[in-house]
C-alpha cells in the first residue's frame, strides 16, 4: 500500500463561505449535467416518430447508452481525480457533455443518437465522483451530509428544469416547425437538444472561480499524488463486502425506481392524461425541481443531525424509513383517474424517494479513506448506472412493450416496475445495517 504524507494538522482549512460557493458552483454543473441527460425525456413521442424506434430503444437512449461508457472509463477517470487536480477533470467533463448533447440534435439514426447519448456519460464519470471527493475536502465529517445533499439535490432541479425549460423550448421551435441552419435543417426536438447544450457555457467559466481544496485524512493533509491503484480500492472494497456491495446495490435500486419514474412519467401524462410537452413542463417540471430538492437535502440535513446525536448508522436508516412511506404512493399514482391527482401523488414519491439520494450516497465518503473517495463513488455510481439508471427505464419499457403489448399500459408498468424494485433496495439495506454499524464503530475508534 502507497505511503501517506503527512503535513501539520488543520493547514488549508477554508471558510465556511467559500466551502459553500463550491458547492454552488458543483450543484450548478450538476445541474445542466442533469438538463444535458435529461431533456430526451420530453421528447420521447417526437424521437420515435422520427426515427422509428420502439419504447425499449428509447430507454436505451434513455439510460444505457451513457451508463455504458461510464462502465469503461468511470474507474480510470475517478483514479485521475484521486491523484490530480479535480477541477480540471470537471472541466474536461463538462465540454464533453455538453458537446454531446449539442451532437445529439444533428442524429438522423438511431445509431448516432445513441453514440452521443453515450458520450454524454463522461458528465456522471468525471462530475459526480470528483466533486464528491471535494466537498468531503472542504467540510468535516459531521458536516458532510447537509453538503452532499445540497450538491446531490441538484440533480433534481436540473431534471425539473430540463422538462420546464424544455417544454418551453421544444413548444417554440415546434411553432416555427423545421429550422434551417447553415450545417443543415432540423426538426424542434433537434433544435432543443443544441439549445440546452448552450447552458454549459457560463457554468465552465465558474467553475474556474472554484479553488482546489487540500486532500486531508480527518485533520490531516495528505499527499497529492497518493491515489492507490484499482486493484488496491478493489481489495478494499472486498475487505469490507459485507458492507460496500448491499449498499451499492441498494441504493443503485432506489436510483432505478426514480430515474424509471423520471424517464417515463413524462410520456405517462402524454399518452394517458393527453398533456402536451408544454404542459408536461409546466407542471411536472416544477413538481421534480422542488419535491426532489426538498427531498435529497432534508434527507441529508436529517442524517447529519442524527449522526450528530450519535446514531452511527442515520445514513441508511432515514432513506429506509423515506422508502417504506414512499411504496404505497409509488403504486397508486399511475392508476388514479385525475392527472392532477397523479401529479400530488407523484410529488410525495419523489420527495420520500429522493431522500437517499442525500442521506445514504453520504455513507460512502464517511467510511472510505481520503485517498480512494473518488473512485470507491465511481465503482458506486458504476452500479448505479448500469443498475439503476439504465435498468430502471428499460424495466418499465420491457413491461409495456413485452407484457403489455400496449403503448397506452404504461401506468400499469409504473405501478409495477419502480415499487418491487424499491423493496429489493430495502432488503438489500437491511442486510447492511449490521456491518456498516461495526465498520462505523471502528472507523470511529481509529481501528
Amino acid at each position: 500500500m502507497a505511503t501517506i504524507a503527512l503535513t501539520q494538522p488543520d493547514q488549508g482549512r477554508y471558510s465556511n463561505a467559500r466551502a459553500w460557493f463550491a458547492v454552488v458552483i458543483l450543484s450548478l454543473a450538476g445541474i445542466v449535467s442533469y438538463i444535458d441527460r435529461q431533456i430526451i425525456n420530453l421528447m420521447v413521442e417526437p424521437i420515435k416518430l422520427d426515427l422509428g424506434v420502439s419504447d425499449l430503444q428509447i430507454s436505451l437512449l434513455q439510460g444505457f447508452s451513457f451508463a455504458l461508457f461510464y462502465a469503461i472509463l468511470a474507474i480510470p477517470l475517478a483514479w485521475i481525480a484521486d491523484r490530480h487536480n479535480r477541477k480540471w477533470v470537471i472541466l474536461f467533463g463538462l465540454i464533453c457533455w455538453s458537446g454531446a448533447t449539442f451532437a445529439s440534435g444533428l442524429a438522423t439514426v438511431f445509431a448516432v443518437l445513441f453514440a452521443a447519448r453515450m458520450l454524454i456519460g463522461v458528465g456522471e464519470a468525471t462530475l459526480s465522483p470528483a466533486g464528491f471527493s471535494m466537498i468531503s475536502d472542504y467540510f468535516t465529517k459531521e458536516k458532510l451530509p447537509g453538503p452532499i445533499s445540497v450538491f446531490t439535490g441538484s440533480g433534481f432541479i436540473g431534471s425539473g428544469l430540463a422538462l420546464l425549460l424544455g417544454g418551453y423550448a421544444y413548444s417554440t421551435f415546434e411553432q416555427m416547425g423545421p429550422t434551417q441552419l447553415p450545417f443543415g435543417t432540423f426538426q424542434p426536438w433537434q433544435m432543443t437538444f443544441m439549445a440546452v447544450a448552450m447552458l454549459s457555457i457560463p457554468v465552465f467559466f465558474l467553475l474556474l472561480l472554484v479553488k482546489e481544496p487540500v486532500r486531508r485524512e480527518g485533520n490531516t493533509v495528505i499527499a497529492t499524488d497518493d491515489a492507490p491503484p484499482a486493484f488496491e480500492v478493489i481489495s478494499f472494497l472486498k475487505e469490507h463486502a459485507k458492507v460496500f456491495f448491499p449498499l451499492f446495490f441498494g441504493f443503485s435500486c432506489f436510483a432505478g425506481a426514480q430515474y424509471g419514474i423520471g424517464a417515463w412519467a413524462p410520456t405517462y401524462f402524454i399518452r394517458v392524461h393527453e398533456w402536451t410537452q408544454l404542459e408536461v413542463g409546466q407542471y411536472f417540471g416544477p413538481v421534480v425541481m422542488v419535491a426532489g430538492l426538498v427531498g435529497v437535502v432534508a434527507g441529508g440535513f436529517a442524517a447529519e443531525k442524527l449522526l450528530a446525536r450519535g446514531m452511527q448508522d442515520a445514513t441508511l436508516k432515514v432513506p429506509m424509513v423515506a422508502i417504506l412511506a414512499a411504496l404505497p404512493f409509488a403504486i397508486a399514482f399511475p392508476l388514479v383517474e385525475s392527472p392532477f391527482a397523479a401529479l400530488g401523488l407523484l410529488a410525495l414519491v419523489i420527495f420520500l424517494g429522493t431522500i437517499p439520494f442525500g442521506a445514504g450516497v453520504s455513507t460512502f465518503p464517511l467510511i472510505t479513506p481520503n485517498r480512494m473517495r473518488a473512485q470507491v463513488l465511481a465503482f458506486y455510481l458504476l452500479v448505479a448506472n448500469l443498475l439503476g439508471y439504465s435498468a430502471g427505464p428499460i424495466f418499465i419499457a420491457w413491461l409495456t412493450d413485452k407484457v403489455f403489448a400496449d403503448p397506452s399500459a404504461i401506468n400499469l408498468s409504473l405501478a409495477i416496475a419502480p415499487p418491487l424494485t424499491m423493496v429489493v433496495g430495502l432488503f438489500l439495506i437491511f442486510i447492511a445495517l449490521k456491518p456498516h454499524r461495526q465498520m462505523a464503530q471502528a472507523i470511529s475508534h481509529g481501528d
